[in-house]
């Protein structure tokens, strides 16, 4: 499972590098770290499920200098050993 979110950070952090360092150590988690201060950061998670996602965002979340964390995007990958159509039947050609 992958999912994009935005971080939001307090914009009087003083601390900026510290905050971005700690959402870095975050196993799953990439960060592409701006040059210079951005109020919203894109970060990417590579989750082994829904739990592990919302354990992330949490984690996300408590970090000191982070507001607010965005849900933007989640990709759910299909089961490779599950059925291959959906249970409301085939589409036709028209």
């Amino acid at each position: 499972m992958i999912a994009s979110v935005v971080v939001t950070l307090d914009k009087n952090t003083s601390n900026y590098r510290e905050t971005l360092h700690q959402i870095s150590l975050i196993p799953c988690v990439s960060i592409d770290r701006p040059a210079e201060f951005q109020v919203r950061v894109p970060v990417m998670i590579d989750s082994t499920g829904p739990y592990v996602l919302e354990e992330i965002t949490r984690c996300l979340q408590s970090i000191p200098g982070v507001v607010f964390v965005d849900v933007v995007f989640v990709h759910f990958e299909d089961d490779p050993e599950g059925p291959s159509e959906t249970p409301f039947g085939k589409l036709t050609s028209l």
